[in-house]
Protein backbone atom coordinates (compact mmCIF):
# COMPACT_ATOMS: atom_id res chain seq x y z
CA UNK A 1 0.00 0.00 0.00
CA UNK A 2 1.36 3.43 -0.96
CA UNK A 3 1.90 5.74 1.94
CA UNK A 4 0.40 9.23 1.77
CA UNK A 5 2.59 12.30 1.49
CA UNK A 6 3.20 13.74 4.93
CA UNK A 7 3.34 17.45 5.81
CA UNK A 8 6.30 19.41 4.50
CA UNK A 9 8.76 20.33 7.23
CA UNK A 10 11.51 22.91 7.40
CA UNK A 11 14.13 20.23 6.73
CA UNK A 12 12.47 19.43 3.39
CA UNK A 13 13.35 22.93 2.16
CA UNK A 14 17.03 22.86 3.07
CA UNK A 15 19.06 23.61 -0.02
CA UNK A 16 16.15 25.25 -1.88
CA UNK A 17 16.70 28.88 -2.83
CA UNK A 18 14.19 31.64 -2.32
CA UNK A 19 14.46 35.06 -3.91
CA UNK A 20 15.18 37.82 -1.43
CA UNK A 21 15.53 41.58 -1.62
CA UNK A 22 19.32 41.27 -1.80
CA UNK A 23 19.00 39.11 -4.93
CA UNK A 24 16.84 41.74 -6.62
CA UNK A 25 19.32 44.46 -5.65
CA UNK A 26 22.22 42.41 -7.05
CA UNK A 27 20.60 41.84 -10.45
CA UNK A 28 19.56 45.52 -10.71
CA UNK A 29 23.08 46.63 -9.77
CA UNK A 30 24.59 44.45 -12.51
CA UNK A 31 22.10 45.84 -15.03
CA UNK A 32 22.85 49.44 -13.96
CA UNK A 33 26.64 49.02 -13.97
CA UNK A 34 26.94 46.86 -17.09
CA UNK A 35 29.71 44.71 -15.57
CA UNK A 36 30.28 42.29 -12.74
CA UNK A 37 33.29 44.23 -11.50
CA UNK A 38 31.49 47.56 -11.17
CA UNK A 39 28.43 45.90 -9.60
CA UNK A 40 30.67 44.19 -7.05
CA UNK A 41 32.22 47.55 -6.13
CA UNK A 42 28.78 49.15 -5.66
CA UNK A 43 27.58 46.27 -3.48
CA UNK A 44 30.84 46.07 -1.52
CA UNK A 45 31.33 42.45 -2.58
CA UNK A 46 34.04 40.58 -4.43
CA UNK A 47 33.54 39.91 -8.13
CA UNK A 48 33.59 36.09 -7.64
CA UNK A 49 30.87 36.44 -5.01
CA UNK A 50 28.67 38.42 -7.41
CA UNK A 51 29.29 35.90 -10.21
CA UNK A 52 28.45 32.96 -7.95
CA UNK A 53 25.29 34.61 -6.63
CA UNK A 54 24.07 35.50 -10.12
CA UNK A 55 24.56 31.91 -11.27
CA UNK A 56 22.49 30.67 -8.33
CA UNK A 57 19.72 33.14 -9.20
CA UNK A 58 19.71 32.13 -12.87
CA UNK A 59 19.69 28.43 -11.96
CA UNK A 60 16.78 29.03 -9.62
CA UNK A 61 14.82 30.95 -12.27
CA UNK A 62 15.70 28.50 -15.04
CA UNK A 63 16.86 31.13 -17.50
CA UNK A 64 19.77 33.41 -18.36
CA UNK A 65 19.47 37.03 -17.31
CA UNK A 66 22.70 38.38 -18.81
CA UNK A 67 24.89 37.70 -21.82
CA UNK A 68 28.58 37.94 -20.89
CA UNK A 69 31.20 39.43 -23.20
CA UNK A 70 34.64 40.98 -22.95
CA UNK A 71 32.97 44.41 -22.75
CA UNK A 72 30.73 43.47 -19.84
CA UNK A 73 27.19 42.11 -19.61
CA UNK A 74 23.96 42.75 -21.49
CA UNK A 75 20.44 41.88 -20.44
CA UNK A 76 18.62 39.11 -22.23
CA UNK A 77 14.88 39.57 -22.95
CA UNK A 78 14.19 37.47 -19.84
CA UNK A 79 16.60 39.61 -17.89
CA UNK A 80 14.92 42.82 -19.10
CA UNK A 81 11.55 41.61 -17.81
CA UNK A 82 13.09 40.52 -14.51
CA UNK A 83 14.88 43.83 -13.95
CA UNK A 84 11.73 45.82 -14.75
CA UNK A 85 9.71 43.89 -12.15
CA UNK A 86 12.60 43.96 -9.67
CA UNK A 87 12.84 47.76 -9.89
CA UNK A 88 9.10 48.07 -9.30
CA UNK A 89 9.25 45.81 -6.24
CA UNK A 90 12.23 47.64 -4.77
CA UNK A 91 10.44 50.95 -5.26
CA UNK A 92 7.37 49.56 -3.51
CA UNK A 93 9.51 48.38 -0.62
CA UNK A 94 11.03 51.84 -0.23
CA UNK A 95 7.53 53.37 -0.28
CA UNK A 96 6.31 50.80 2.25
CA UNK A 97 9.15 51.61 4.61
CA UNK A 98 8.65 55.38 4.28
CA UNK A 99 4.89 55.20 4.86
CA UNK A 100 5.28 52.85 7.81
CA UNK A 101 7.89 55.07 9.43
CA UNK A 102 5.70 58.13 8.93
CA UNK A 103 2.66 56.39 10.40
CA UNK A 104 4.69 55.12 13.33
CA UNK A 105 5.97 58.62 14.01
CA UNK A 106 2.44 60.05 13.79
CA UNK A 107 1.14 57.40 16.17
CA UNK A 108 3.81 58.16 18.74
CA UNK A 109 3.84 61.93 18.27
CA UNK A 110 1.89 63.91 20.88
CA UNK A 111 -1.41 65.49 19.95
CA UNK A 112 -0.94 69.23 19.48
CA UNK A 113 -3.68 71.10 21.34
CA UNK A 114 -4.35 74.80 21.69
CA UNK A 115 -7.32 76.89 22.64
CA UNK A 116 -8.95 79.53 24.75
CA UNK A 117 -8.28 79.39 28.51
CA UNK A 118 -11.67 77.82 29.24
CA UNK A 119 -12.40 74.88 31.52
CA UNK A 120 -13.12 72.79 28.42
CA UNK A 121 -9.50 73.26 27.39
CA UNK A 122 -8.16 71.82 30.64
CA UNK A 123 -10.65 68.96 30.53
CA UNK A 124 -9.62 68.12 26.97
CA UNK A 125 -5.93 68.16 27.83
CA UNK A 126 -6.64 65.80 30.73
CA UNK A 127 -8.65 63.48 28.46
CA UNK A 128 -5.70 63.27 26.05
CA UNK A 129 -3.59 62.18 29.04
CA UNK A 130 0.19 62.22 28.69
CA UNK A 131 0.41 62.18 24.90
CA UNK A 132 -0.36 65.87 24.39
CA UNK A 133 1.33 69.24 24.13
CA UNK A 134 -0.83 72.30 24.72
CA UNK A 135 -0.87 76.07 24.82
CA UNK A 136 -3.58 78.66 25.40
CA UNK A 137 -4.34 81.07 22.58
CA UNK A 138 -7.27 83.49 22.70
CA UNK A 139 -7.22 84.78 19.12
CA UNK A 140 -9.69 82.95 16.89
CA UNK A 141 -7.76 83.87 13.75
CA UNK A 142 -4.52 82.43 15.13
CA UNK A 143 -6.17 79.16 16.15
CA UNK A 144 -7.87 78.82 12.78
CA UNK A 145 -4.62 79.52 10.92
CA UNK A 146 -2.68 76.94 12.95
CA UNK A 147 -5.36 74.32 12.27
CA UNK A 148 -5.30 75.16 8.58
CA UNK A 149 -1.53 74.77 8.25
CA UNK A 150 -1.43 71.56 10.28
CA UNK A 151 0.55 73.06 13.16
CA UNK A 152 -2.33 72.07 15.45
CA UNK A 153 -4.30 68.82 15.57
CA UNK A 154 -7.20 69.98 17.76
CA UNK A 155 -8.35 73.23 19.33
CA UNK A 156 -10.97 74.74 21.63
CA UNK A 157 -12.44 77.95 20.20
CA UNK A 158 -15.18 80.38 21.16
CA UNK A 159 -17.93 81.80 18.99
CA UNK A 160 -20.06 84.82 19.89
CA UNK A 161 -23.35 85.73 18.19
CA UNK A 162 -22.77 87.99 15.22
CA UNK A 163 -19.22 86.78 14.57
CA UNK A 164 -19.16 83.62 12.44
CA UNK A 165 -16.49 80.98 12.89
CA UNK A 166 -15.01 80.10 9.49
CA UNK A 167 -13.05 76.86 9.29
CA UNK A 168 -11.39 75.18 6.28
CA UNK A 169 -12.89 72.00 4.70
CA UNK A 170 -10.30 69.70 6.32
CA UNK A 171 -11.28 70.83 9.84
CA UNK A 172 -14.26 69.30 11.60
CA UNK A 173 -16.02 71.00 14.50
CA UNK A 174 -18.60 70.34 17.19
CA UNK A 175 -20.41 72.48 19.74
CA UNK A 176 -19.35 71.55 23.27
CA UNK A 177 -21.43 73.97 25.32
CA UNK A 178 -23.49 77.10 24.88
CA UNK A 179 -22.32 79.00 27.95
CA UNK A 180 -24.30 81.88 29.42
CA UNK A 181 -22.24 84.83 30.61
CA UNK A 182 -23.18 85.93 34.09
CA UNK A 183 -22.25 89.29 35.59
CA UNK A 184 -20.25 90.03 38.68
CA UNK A 185 -21.47 92.89 40.85
CA UNK A 186 -20.20 94.20 44.18
CA UNK A 187 -22.04 92.66 47.11
CA UNK A 188 -23.45 96.09 48.07
CA UNK A 189 -25.08 96.42 44.63
CA UNK A 190 -28.88 96.93 44.90
CA UNK A 191 -29.51 93.71 42.96
CA UNK A 192 -26.73 91.60 44.48
CA UNK A 193 -29.08 89.40 46.54
CA UNK A 194 -31.50 88.68 43.72
CA UNK A 195 -31.45 85.25 41.98
CA UNK A 196 -30.87 86.95 38.62
CA UNK A 197 -30.56 90.42 37.13
CA UNK A 198 -32.06 92.04 34.06
CA UNK A 199 -29.46 93.51 31.73
CA UNK A 200 -31.19 96.90 31.70
CA UNK A 201 -30.74 97.09 35.50
CA UNK A 202 -27.02 97.62 34.81
CA UNK A 203 -27.55 100.67 32.58
CA UNK A 204 -26.05 103.10 35.10
CA UNK A 205 -23.13 100.94 36.19
CA UNK A 206 -19.52 101.25 35.12
CA UNK A 207 -18.21 98.14 33.33
CA UNK A 208 -14.95 96.23 33.27
CA UNK A 209 -14.50 94.55 29.87
CA UNK A 210 -11.70 92.49 28.35
CA UNK A 211 -9.52 94.04 25.69
CA UNK A 212 -11.34 93.83 22.33
CA UNK A 213 -10.20 90.97 20.11
CA UNK A 214 -11.35 89.06 17.03
CA UNK A 215 -13.79 86.86 18.98
CA UNK A 216 -16.56 89.48 18.77
CA UNK A 217 -17.29 89.37 22.50
CA UNK A 218 -17.24 93.13 23.08
CA UNK A 219 -19.35 93.81 20.01
CA UNK A 220 -21.86 91.19 21.19
CA UNK A 221 -22.13 92.91 24.59
CA UNK A 222 -22.54 96.32 23.01
CA UNK A 223 -25.38 95.08 20.79
CA UNK A 224 -27.22 93.38 23.66
CA UNK A 225 -26.90 96.43 25.89
CA UNK A 226 -28.20 98.64 23.07
CA UNK A 227 -31.11 96.22 22.60
CA UNK A 228 -31.85 96.67 26.32
CA UNK A 229 -31.96 100.45 25.88
CA UNK A 230 -28.55 101.69 27.03
CA UNK A 231 -24.95 102.13 26.01
CA UNK A 232 -22.30 100.44 28.11
CA UNK A 233 -20.24 102.76 30.27
CA UNK A 234 -16.88 100.98 30.00
CA UNK A 235 -14.48 102.40 32.57
CA UNK A 236 -11.83 99.68 32.58
CA UNK A 237 -10.32 97.19 30.14
CA UNK A 238 -8.59 94.11 31.54
CA UNK A 239 -8.29 90.52 30.39
CA UNK A 240 -7.00 89.39 33.79
CA UNK A 241 -9.70 87.85 35.98
CA UNK A 242 -8.10 88.83 39.28
CA UNK A 243 -7.88 92.47 38.18
CA UNK A 244 -11.52 92.48 37.11
CA UNK A 245 -12.64 90.94 40.41
CA UNK A 246 -10.67 93.53 42.37
CA UNK A 247 -12.29 96.33 40.38
CA UNK A 248 -15.74 94.87 41.08
CA UNK A 249 -15.10 94.61 44.79
CA UNK A 250 -13.20 97.85 45.38
CA UNK A 251 -14.47 100.28 42.75
CA UNK A 252 -18.08 99.16 42.42
CA UNK A 253 -17.83 98.24 38.73
CA UNK A 254 -19.66 95.34 37.10
CA UNK A 255 -18.09 92.76 34.83
CA UNK A 256 -19.01 89.73 32.71
CA UNK A 257 -18.11 86.47 34.46
CA UNK A 258 -18.12 82.95 33.11
CA UNK A 259 -20.49 80.75 35.07
CA UNK A 260 -18.09 78.05 36.29
CA UNK A 261 -16.20 78.67 39.48
CA UNK A 262 -16.64 80.07 42.92
CA UNK A 263 -17.25 83.70 43.78
CA UNK A 264 -14.70 85.55 45.94
CA UNK A 265 -15.79 87.59 48.98
CA UNK A 266 -17.19 90.98 48.11
CA UNK A 267 -18.55 89.87 44.72
CA UNK A 268 -21.93 88.42 43.72
CA UNK A 269 -22.24 86.33 40.54
CA UNK A 270 -25.65 86.69 38.91
CA UNK A 271 -27.32 85.09 35.87
CA UNK A 272 -28.77 87.58 33.41
CA UNK A 273 -32.51 87.33 32.80
CA UNK A 274 -33.22 85.64 29.46
CA UNK A 275 -29.54 84.71 28.90
CA UNK A 276 -28.85 87.42 26.30
CA UNK A 277 -25.08 87.21 26.82
CA UNK A 278 -23.67 83.93 25.58
CA UNK A 279 -20.68 82.26 24.01
CA UNK A 280 -20.45 78.93 22.25
CA UNK A 281 -17.45 76.76 23.08
CA UNK A 282 -16.47 74.80 19.97
CA UNK A 283 -14.13 71.86 19.49
CA UNK A 284 -12.30 71.86 16.14
CA UNK A 285 -9.92 69.23 14.80
CA UNK A 286 -8.08 68.32 11.62
CA UNK A 287 -9.89 65.42 9.97
CA UNK A 288 -6.56 63.92 8.81
CA UNK A 289 -5.05 63.87 12.32
CA UNK A 290 -5.03 60.62 14.36
CA UNK A 291 -7.00 62.39 17.11
CA UNK A 292 -9.99 62.67 14.74
CA UNK A 293 -10.84 59.04 15.53
CA UNK A 294 -11.08 59.89 19.24
CA UNK A 295 -13.41 62.89 18.99
CA UNK A 296 -16.56 61.11 20.21
CA UNK A 297 -14.82 59.72 23.28
CA UNK A 298 -13.04 63.02 24.00
CA UNK A 299 -16.30 64.98 23.82
CA UNK A 300 -17.92 62.54 26.21
CA UNK A 301 -15.07 62.90 28.70
CA UNK A 302 -15.15 66.69 28.46
CA UNK A 303 -18.94 66.72 28.97
CA UNK A 304 -18.65 64.49 32.04
CA UNK A 305 -15.95 66.68 33.55
CA UNK A 306 -17.87 69.85 32.78
CA UNK A 307 -20.99 68.59 34.56
CA UNK A 308 -18.91 68.05 37.69
CA UNK A 309 -17.74 71.66 37.48
CA UNK A 310 -21.35 72.80 37.12
CA UNK A 311 -22.33 70.99 40.31
CA UNK A 312 -19.40 72.57 42.16
CA UNK A 313 -20.52 76.09 41.15
CA UNK A 314 -23.48 77.00 43.36
CA UNK A 315 -25.03 79.73 41.21
CA UNK A 316 -24.41 77.88 37.95
CA UNK A 317 -25.82 74.62 39.35
CA UNK A 318 -29.03 76.38 40.36
CA UNK A 319 -29.30 78.01 36.91
CA UNK A 320 -28.59 74.64 35.26
CA UNK A 321 -31.33 72.83 37.18
CA UNK A 322 -33.85 75.64 36.57
CA UNK A 323 -33.89 75.01 32.81
CA UNK A 324 -30.38 76.12 31.90
CA UNK A 325 -29.25 72.63 30.92
CA UNK A 326 -31.49 72.65 27.87
CA UNK A 327 -30.15 76.05 26.85
CA UNK A 328 -26.53 75.00 27.29
CA UNK A 329 -26.61 71.66 25.53
CA UNK A 330 -29.17 72.17 22.73
CA UNK A 331 -27.63 71.98 19.24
Amino acid sequence: MTKGVGPITLSDNIGLMRLEVRHLELVVAIADCGSMRKAAARLHLTQPAVTTQLKRIEDHLGGTLFLRSADGVKLTPTGQDFVQEARSMLTQLVTLERVTRRNAQCASAPTRLAGIPAHHFGLLAAALKDNVTSRTIKETGTLTALLTTGELDIAVLRRFPGTPLTLPPNVGHRLLTREPLFVGVPEQHPHARQPEIALEALADDKWVMPEPDDSGMNAHFARECAASGFEQRIAHFSSEAHVALTLIRDSGAVCPLYPVGGTPPGVARLPVTGNPLVREVVLAWRTDAPVAEEVDDLCEQVATGYLKLVEESEVYARWWRDGGERFALSP
